[in-house]
């Protein structure tokens, strides 16, 4: 069952030459929460830092899938308002958006974020399902690279992306926080 949904957005830049390749994801406060059975607390995203991929340049770049340049210190931030509750959860990501610039220039399909060197264009497990709840009251970080796994933006598709240079590009990306199987 889905209990908390969190929309966020990615914005990037494509250009050629020696100009940057950014891109960055952002998050918005909400009030969704997972309440877990027989207790009085409840578990929420309290926040997702941002995804950013720095600057390539994609004229001489030999590696068209550039990995997150903060993938080691960014976090997903749990927030939880009980000691030791009893019950698991589950988070996903999932790009939910085209890129666009005062209209669609690039589908997800043609330009994907990758988690573990897949496409988020469908949800991933970026905590799965069934995992316990943090034993402590308060705040939790899940860094991006919690599990080995890493954020990567996906340069190799054949798609024309020359509606996309230079701009200033943004997508949807969506975390969701789900209760336990």
């Amino acid at each position: 069952m889905t209990i908390y949904t969190k929309t966020i957005t990615a914005a990037l830049a494509l250009m050629l030459g020696a100009a940057p390749l950014v891109g960055t994801v952002s998050a918005e406060t909400s009030d969704g929460t997972v309440t877990f059975a027989n207790e009085a607390g409840a578990l929420s995203i309290e926040s997702a830092d941002d995804i950013e991929f720095g600057t390539i340049d994609l004229a001489s770049v030999a590696d068209f899938t550039p990995t997150a340049t903060n993938q080691s210190t960014a976090n997903v931030v749990l927030s939880q308002t009980a000691a030791n509750p009893s019950g698991t959860y589950g988070i996903t990501v999932q790009q939910t958006g085209p890129w666009v610039s005062g209209g669609e220039q690039v589908t997800a399909a043609n330009l994907p974020i990758q988690y573990d060197g897949t496409s988020i264009t469908a949800a991933q497990d970026f905590v799965t399902t069934g995992t316990s709840a943090p034993t402590t009251r308060g705040l939790s970080n899940k860094a991006f690279s919690h599990d080995g796994k890493d954020f990567t933006l996906d340069l190799t598709g054949n798609s024309n992306l020359t509606n996309a240079l230079n701009k200033s590009l943004t997508s949807e990306v969506t975390w969701t926080l789900t209760t336990g199987a």
